[in-house]
């Protein structure tokens, strides 16, 4: 099935304003899975992600949004999540898992992406606490999926009680993106996916060996360092050669992608990503549209400005519209 393609429209000073924040990012060192920046990286995120966070819950409760942390149960230990509650009684619930390269970042992460969606779509967002990759190799992410299901099969079996609706949505960006999807697929096969009812997921990676356009990236990248950004997802599996980054266990643009709810993705213009996006959502077996963002790098949507409102609003419009139609069901 080939996916609907949108492509935002932007006003003249939208586009002085990305060009603007581009230069600046121009500036930035580029993010590698490799190295002493990594190392920096993991530092700064554990000593002061937590910190982050706090500070959002501040700005949540004067906007009417309650923040819980519980602990739901897994296989082997169980994962911490953290919940968002809207004013009022939720209209459906989000299951968000947090971008960082599946190195760095925490469930707190996306609280001012998540913060509209609570205050006012009135929906819950839980964000999942997922495990990190502890070193840049040697490592698989099985520990990461494993924690994004156990958090998936709580919620499929306990929204009901918990929240009070059964209208579910799957969403993440970047690595998180990676794991909302193999997390859908997992939940199918488990038959749990029922319940879910969209799915939003944002510049993700769906080919860990590199699709066209990560492969062809160059120096000019922002963000994301493009020369060495094939070898960086490899060095993520090293266990694996090319064919078995394939796999499907783990690239899940090479799964059978039936049966899944419609999907909303997200792809910026200067993300090295962007392929696979466009692939995944021409394989994806339910509705699905694609919006691009012109001038638009990876992680855009934590960058603030005009790329970020307009990608965000989008984003909300866009469940708003799922919502609709449950409702009047």
């Amino acid at each position: 099935m080939t996916a609907r393609i949108r492509r935002l429209e932007l006003t003249p000073a939208e586009r002085r304003a990305a060009a603007r924040g581009n230069a600046a990012l121009a500036l930035v060192p580029r993010l590698k899975a490799d190295g002493w920046r990594l190392a920096a990286t993991q530092w700064l995120s554990s000593r002061f992600g937590d910190t982050a966070a706090w500070v959002t819950a501040a700005q949540l409760k004067q906007r009417g949004v309650r923040v819980e942390t519980v602990r739901v149960p897994s296989e082997d230990g169980g994962v911490s999540i953290r919940i968002l509650n809207p004013p009022g009684p939720p209209r459906g619930v989000v299951l968000d898992m947090h971008g960082g390269g599946w190195v760095v970042g925490s469930a707190g992460l996306n609280d001012h992406l998540n913060a509209d969606l609570a205050a006012e779509a009135g929906l819950a967002v839980v964000s999942v606490d997922y495990r990190l990759l502890s070193e840049p190799r040697g490592v698989l992410m099985q520990h990461a999926l494993s924690d994004c299901m156990a958090a998936g099969r709580w919620l499929a079996e306990n929204a009901g009680e918990r929240f009070g609706t059964d209208r579910l949505f799957l969403s993440g960006q970047s690595a998180g993106a990676h794991l909302a999807a193999l997390t859908a697929l997992a939940l199918r096969d488990e038959g749990r996916l029922g319940a879910f009812r969209g799915c939003v997921l944002t510049y993700g990676v769906y080919d860990l060996s590199g699709t066209p356009s990560a492969r062809a990236a160059g120096p000019e990248t922002l963000i994301l360092n493009g020369p060495t950004l094939a070898s960086d997802l490899g060095r993520l599996t090293p266990d694996r050669d090319e064919a078995g980054r394939r796999r499907p266990d783990i690239s899940p643009l090479y799964a059978d992608l039936r049966d899944l709810p419609p999907a909303l993705f997200v792809s910026g213009d200067l993300d090295p990503l962007r392929d696979d996006s466009r692939l995944m959502a021409d394989a994806w077996s339910g509705e699905a549209e694609l919006l691009e963002v012109p001038l638009a790098p990876h992680g855009f949507i934590h960058f603030g400005g005009p790329l970020a409102v307009r990608a965000l609003a989008e984003i909300q419009a866009w469940l708003e519209q799922r919502m609709a139609v449950l409702e009047a069901a």
